[in-house]
């Protein structure tokens, strides 16, 4: 599930960018309503989903693929969509649960692109970071709503593709063209009384001393290469001389 992957990706880059390792705080996913913050015994970071949008962004198209049967398949277009967590950090004192609070936030000022490692593989492209402003969040009515008091914190919006899951077969690409090449006879295109009506044949090279002159189309036979096999050319222009190696 591309949630599941994202928050994974935000796990692992909060423990780089605070940092915090995992002997030392933690980081939670869950509800920080009245009774949860009193369980807390070490350093944590808390990310509370509270918002899903569908983003301005247009759609990523998705690559053809293979699948388990290995039919050619291919995918919708990726929608992008905005997951919106409100970030507070949690334990320690105020003071530790601020340091905690101005270390992820310049680690969102610094980070606008987070890019998944390949154990990521649900995530079909690149994360935006990045943090809302005042006027599109109120934070006390958020906290009034978990039912707990009012806490420092950020909301941190982190938009990505989301792959729809429904591929439909692609026909079988073509890999391999076959082209036959049939000569014509040659007693039937010899000059003819009437040059406009039938072509002006000329075999070997064509030499721009003896230039071939005609007003139809004119068929040259024969290479300017040793023991290259002869090739025909057909002109369809007006009256002009044939120049050396070319019809």
């Amino acid at each position: 599930m591309p949630l599941s992957a994202l928050e994974s990706a935000l796990q692992a880059w909060l423990r780089e960018q605070l940092p915090l390792a995992a002997d030392v705080g933690d980081i939670s996913f869950d509800s920080p309503d009245a009774s949860w913050g009193t369980s807390l015994t070490r350093p944590t970071v808390n990310l509370f989903l509270f918002d899903i949008a569908r983003a301005a962004q247009q759609s990523v198209p998705m690559p053809p693929r293979r699948d388990q049967g290995g039919l050619l398949v291919q995918e919708r277009p990726a929608p992008c969509v905005a997951f919106s967590y409100l970030l507070s950090t949690w334990g320690g004192g105020v003071r530790e649960e601020h340091r905690l609070l101005g270390d992820a936030v310049r680690a969102v000022l610094r980070t606008p692109t987070l890019n998944p490692g390949p154990e990521n593989h649900e995530l079909v492209g690149p994360v935006l970071l990045s943090m809302s402003e005042t006027n599109d969040v109120r934070a006390r009515e958020l906290w009034q709503g978990l039912g707990g008091r009012l806490r420092a914190g950020l909301v941190l919006v982190a938009m990505t593709a989301v792959p729809l899951g429904r591929a439909t077969p692609l026909a079988t690409p073509v890999e391999t063209v076959l082209v036959e090449v049939t000569p014509t006879d040659r007693a039937s295109t010899r000059t003819a009384e009437n040059p406009a009506e039938n072509p002006v044949t000329a075999e070997g090279p064509v030499m721009a001393e003896n230039p071939v002159i005609a007003e139809g189309p004119v068929i040259v036979e024969g290479s300017v290469l040793e023991n290259d096999a002869p090739r025909r050319y057909v002109w369809f222009g007006p009256r002009q001389p044939r120049r050396r190696g070319r019809p």
